[in-house]
């Protein structure tokens, strides 16, 4: 559910978002390619400037020595200046020809090389051939205009001219590259905002559809409630406030019906247990007849007997019967009537021990080893009714003596849980179990209900009473045939996390049990 909210909610918002994202990319990479073509077409184009530059000069400097040669017939260090200058120009074409990138260019650079090596090699024959200085003149003049001024000078200007047109166009490139990053920048910011407002209104969109399909189930539950708890008013155009408000006014109102229903199910569990009451009565009588009628009958025997005495068995007979009627009218009477909770904090060790003290005659004249586990060297605070707790123990011990009539063992183990992680002090464990014959397995959870017992004369309310002793303590009671042998009974109730104080449990009568 929350990763379909989220994919609901963030998917619109993402996918809105990369629209600028995609258009900053998109622009800042075609502005940075076409600075980097700028660029480059720039320095070859400024290169190739200062070589037309520094190649028109070296060629007018040859043109004027010449010219001076031609001026002063005996200036032979005019013409040897000119013949120097050959490298000078010579370098600067190479360097026009490394820079030239286009055909155009690489054609006029090879027009000035064609040019550049046909006039001195003209000027070398001129110069190193055996011809008077008339004719050297006049040769050198015409070389000076056919060659130098038509075929290298003019080429050269051209190519200069050519390479002045190249950086103004690359400057206009420049703008345009300038303009576009402009544009890019404006679209850019009128997507982001306008973006946002997309996604502002998607998402406003979207929730207001979730508060409406909200509004439908809390309406119907409110709807429900008013036939019981009396109304709550909605509306269907509500907001998160007002659907705050009537959550609250529908948690307050399910609490009540929380307290309803346990006030209804406390009323129903007393209604079963006056209707079991009723059961009793066939049971009441059957567990009276027999004790009264071997009562009536010493009595009999002993009013007819001359002089009427009665034996020391038949007193024994008779209190052991007395006190099973007192017994099972002390179940009964618990069953109808729970006693009210007196909790106090005491350690639970001390009142197992007592408990344990309270069987250990009739373990030991049976035959039956009792043995108990727990923490040792501190105590294990619990808060609870004594009295009621006590009893559910030396039920549980008593039931465990009932199954080993023949001798065996019984163990009774203590253990507490930490706490789990939630701030509760976790749970003490009280586990009583036999090596007997086992609970029978068609019983299962039914063990705990009224009137089921595993013995031919129980009445089968003593493990009922300590189910609801153990759950009106917040505890739970379960059990269990052992894989190994034998029936094992576990309570689990809540520790303390400090003992208020340290009581040890007083003596109190032993209850009943079956």
């Amino acid at each position: 559910m929350k990763t379909n909210m989220f994919v609901r909610v963030a998917g619109p918002v993402i996918a809105i978002s990369a629209i600028p994202l995609i258009v900053g990319v998109a622009s800042a990479w075609r502005v940075n390619a076409s600075y980097k073509k700028v660029s480059r077409q720039l320095s070859l184009d400024v290169a190739g400037l200062r070589a037309g530059e520094e190649l028109a000069i070296g060629i007018r400097d040859v043109r004027t020595d010449l010219n001076q040669y031609l001026r002063s017939p005996g200036d032979e260090q005019a013409l040897q200046a000119a013949m120097t200058a050959r490298q000078d120009v010579n370098h600067w074409i190479t360097v026009a020809e490394q820079v030239a990138a286009t055909e155009r260019d690489q054609q006029n650079v090879a027009h000035l090389r064609a040019a550049f090596e046909t006039f001195y090699k003209q000027l070398d024959q001129i110069t190193h051939g055996k011809i008077p200085p008339a004719q050297r003149r006049e040769k050198i003049y015409q070389l000076v205009h056919e060659v130098l001024e038509d075929k290298l000078l003019t080429p050269a200007q051209l190519y200069l001219d050519t390479y002045e047109e190249d950086i103004a166009n690359s400057n206009d490139k420049n703008l345009q590259v300038a303009n576009g990053a402009v544009l890019g920048l404006l679209l850019l910011g009128i997507c982001g905002p306008l973006s946002g407002l997309v996604a502002g209104f998607g998402i406003a969109r979207g929730y207001s559809r979730s508060i409406v399909r909200l509004s439908l189930p809390i309406q119907d539950a409110a709807g429900k409630l008013n036939e019981i708890v009396g109304p709550i008013t909605f509306s269907a155009q509500a907001g998160l406030e007002e659907i705050e408000i009537v959550l609250h006014k529908i948690a307050d109102q399910i609490g009540a019906v929380v307290e309803r229903l346990q006030e209804s199910r406390r009323e129903a569990l007393r209604a079963e247990q006056l209707a079991a009451v009723g059961q009793m009565a066939a049971g009441i009588a059957h567990e009276l007849r027999n004790p009264l009628m071997a009562m009536k009958i010493l009595v009999q025997a002993a009013a007819e007997a001359d002089p009427p005495t009665l034996a020391a068995r038949d007193l024994l007979v008779l209190e052991e019967e007395i006190t099973r009627l007192e017994r099972s009218a002390e179940t009964f009477l618990d069953f109808a009537r729970p006693p009210e909770i007196e909790q106090r904090t005491f350690d639970l060790r001390l009142l197992v021990g007592q408990v344990l003290d309270l069987v250990s005659a009739r373990a030991a004249r049976e035959g039956v080893q009792v043995v108990c586990t727990s923490p040792e060297n501190r105590q294990i605070p619990i808060r609870a009714d004594m009295g009621q707790l006590r009893q559910v123990l030396l039920n549980l011990l008593l039931n465990a003596l009932d199954a080993l009539p023949a001798g065996g063992a019984v163990s009774v183990e203590i253990e507490t849980t930490g706490a789990a992680g939630n701030g509760s002090p976790g749970w003490v464990t009280v586990r009583v179990s036999d090596t007997g014959r086992g609970l029978p397995s068609e019983l299962g959870s039914k063990i705990f209900e009224p009137f089921v017992s595993t013995k031919p004369t129980g009445i089968g309310l003593g493990l009922s009473i300590c189910k609801r002793i153990v759950e009106s303590h917040g505890g739970q009671i379960e059990s269990l045939s052992r894989p190994e042998g034998g029936a094992e009974f576990t309570i689990r109730l809540p520790a303390i996390a400090t003992p208020e104080t340290s009581v040890a449990a007083a003596t109190v009568p032993a209850p009943a049990h079956s």
